[in-house]
């Protein structure tokens, strides 16, 4: 195999720096040279070292570098674990790299916001920059599950920026999407990609990450994070036995570890979903218990947005309006990625009347995480805020995406039924309580109490078109 000493002075100190972490820019700069020359320079390098990648090449240069590279996968993190690789300038222009390499730096700091995931920093991930790599090589070099990678195209006044996320032990895709859009605002641009990318990869990364079955949890040695993913899970099913399986696993959670923010803060969720979703006689227990639980995951992470979004919808059926908004800003200050938080702002919005600012968080959540499980919530907002306008043809069609996608939500054949009230079809509401019924035999109208409007007069008004409709009260 050729030798260091095949390369010249120079060649030598690109290859070293470059193997050592630098971009093409740094060493152009360090060295007054155009980026362009480097990559000629490295083109010669790997020629002469007869490498054709960047692991090879710190092979190659030397022990001091080769001892950076783990000569076997490093056992992966308890947590979801992500590289994110610089996103490629595909525009034939070097001056446009800072386009791609502030969306891949933006990628990286939201996700590193995150209390789920474990993200490689920048300085590593950067190391690969420019060369042409085997993602499992990078995920088993780099301890990960999984890794992001890109590329940016920028033409006249558009951009396509595509994206994807690889499975680093199987080498297969996870999630793919593009972007194209008109190139205005730069920031503005690189802002909307950097929260259409984070919040779609945060909920495939949870769906992917457990190991084994949910129900294979009588394993005794768990761990809180193990328990807590779990719950995680199960509350995507929106059952009552998945919901009494989560509350169960988080009990053992805190009970290993009382001050764990992310314990607290799930049964916070698992308590408050099971109030909302209409699986106990009296709600009110469990909506004061997802309360406390929601306040003690702040007080234990107060960076943790998901500790926020959380508290912020316990309010909810506590009338506590304007602490539901202060969280819910919140939430959204720590992570403006958090379409969770987002989607919660926007039903908040609608149940305090201000519906055009409820329809903006609605959508912001609903285009940055379109596969979240839990998006007919996000339809049953935009179904209220149109309904809160009088806009009742509007809210009827989002009711009707989430009856489609979740038939057992009774909030959203509420929405409707009174919908078709409010414009004097009654043969039309009959018949949306006639198949909520045959999904949900016990509703009542008083189960719309469980999501109560601010305005009194507006909630009046509400259960007086259920009942017009045929619900019993």
């Amino acid at each position: 195999m050729p030798e260091q000493t095949d390369l010249s002075p120079r060649e030598l100190q690109i290859a070293e720096t470059y193997a050592a972490g630098a971009s093409y820019q740094d060493i152009a700069q360090s060295l007054n040279i155009a980026p362009s020359t480097v990559r000629t320079h490295l083109a010669t390098i790997y020629r002469k070292l007869g490498v054709s990648s960047k692991l090879e090449l710190r092979a190659a240069i030397g022990d001091s570098i080769r001892s950076d590279t783990p000569d076997k996968r490093a056992p992966l993190p308890e947590k979801p674990s992500i590289a994110v690789l610089a996103f490629e300038n595909m525009s034939g222009d070097p001056a446009q790299e800072y386009f791609s390499d502030g969306i891949s730096d933006d990628i990286i700091t939201a996700l590193s916001r995150s209390p789920w995931l474990f993200i490689i920093a920048r300085n590593t991930t950067f190391t690969y920059k420019g060369t042409n790599v085997d993602v499992r090589r990078v995920a088993e070099d780099l301890g990960v599950r999984f890794v992001l990678e890109g590329s940016v195209r920028k033409a006249g006044g558009r951009v396509r920026v595509t994206a994807q996320l690889i499975d680093g032990l199987t080498g297969g895709h996870v999630w793919s999407e593009r972007y194209d859009a008109q190139l205005e605002d730069v920031f503005d641009l690189q802002d909307e990609i950097t929260r259409n990318v984070v919040a779609s990869i945060q909920t495939i990364v949870h769906l992917n990450t457990i190991p084994e079955p949910v129900e294979r949890t009588s394993r005794p040695d768990l761990t809180v994070w193990e328990l807590t993913m779990r719950s995680w899970h199960l509350l995507y099913d929106f059952t009552p036995e998945a919901y009494a399986h989560a509350k169960a696993l988080l009990e053992r959670a805190l009970a290993l570890d009382p001050e764990s923010a992310e314990a607290n803060m799930m049964l916070s969720l698992i308590n408050h979903h099971t109030a909302l979703m209409g699986f106990l006689p009296d709600p009110r227990p469990a909506m004061e218990a997802a309360y406390a639980l929601g306040r003690r995951a702040v007080q234990l992470g107060p960076r943790n947005e998901y500790a926020h979004w959380a508290l912020g919808i316990s309010c909810w059926g506590l009338l506590k309006y304007e602490e539901s908004m202060a969280a819910l800003d919140r939430a959204v200050a720590l992570n403006p990625n958090c379409s969770l938080a987002y989607g919660s702002r926007g039903t908040l919005l609608g149940i305090i009347g201000r519906s055009d600012e409820a329809i903006k968080n609605q959508e912001i959540a609903i285009r940055s995480n379109p596969l979240d499980p839990s998006i007919f919530f996000r339809f049953s907002g935009l179904s209220l805020a149109n309904y809160m306008a009088s806009r009742f043809d509007t809210a009827i069609e989002w009711a009707d995406k989430a009856i489609h996608l979740k038939p057992g939500w009774y909030f959203a054949h509420f929405v409707k039924t009174a919908s078709h009230i409010a414009l004097g079809q009654r043969d039309a509401a009959t018949a949306t309580v006639r198949y909520c019924r045959s999904i949900i035999p016990d509703i009542r109208v008083k189960d719309v109490e469980r999501v109560p409007l601010a305005d009194k007069d507006k909630m009046g008004e509400l259960r007086s078109r259920l009942l017009k409709a045929g619900f019993d009260d």
